[in-house]
């Protein structure tokens, strides 16, 4: 063998070679960088995404905490459905006061589409001199209740008193905190 053949041979064994270590060992690695790279890249995503998750709820609980009385207030406007006792105190209650004779009856009430929360109908009738009526009325507006009015019939009668009758349609809370 001549020195160039040798030098041809040893050449081609090297190329050979660096092919082998390319194909079976250079590919292979950065195949499975590529992989590992893009699943690093994933889990540090999730990471980020769960930190937005966690920022944002421990602020939801701050507010929560921070609002917590507006909630106790906005909760309390809504009578018990099963039981309006605490409503019918404080109309029993505010009656006393304008010195209007009062009587209390439920009444069936239907839920149309359009209402947004459930509701409990109550008839007030009762008898009192004008300005206590007026007095009565305006305080049962001004309850500390979310409430309407459907119906207010006021009618004079010949001893100078007013026999009054209101329609009222208070809105209950269903769902118990």
């Amino acid at each position: 063998m001549t020195p160039r053949s040798k030098t041809m041979a040893a050449l081609g064994t090297c190329a050979v070679m660096l092919l082998l270590f390319v194909a079976f060992i250079l590919f292979p690695l950065l195949r499975s960088i590529r992989s590992d790279s893009a699943r690093v890249f994933a889990a540090r995503q999730q990471l980020s995404q769960v930190s937005l998750y966690e920022k944002q709820a421990q602020k939801f609980q701050e507010l929560s905490q921070t609002r917590e009385e507006d909630v106790a207030l906005f909760r309390n406007l809504f009578v018990d459905s099963s039981t309006p006792l605490a409503f019918i105190e404080f109309l029993e209650t505010y009656s006393q006061t304008s010195q209007v004779s009062l009587k209390i009856t439920p009444v069936e009430s239907l839920r149309k589409e359009e209402d947004v929360w459930d509701s409990i109908d109550f008839e007030l009738t009762g008898k009192g001199t004008f300005p206590h009526v007026l007095s009565f009325a305006k305080q049962v507006e001004y309850a500390p209740y979310l409430l309407e009015f459907k119906n207010v019939i006021l009618q004079r009668l010949a001893t100078g008193e007013v026999d009054f009758s209101l329609l009222v349609k208070v809105m209950v809370n269903v769902i118990e905190p």
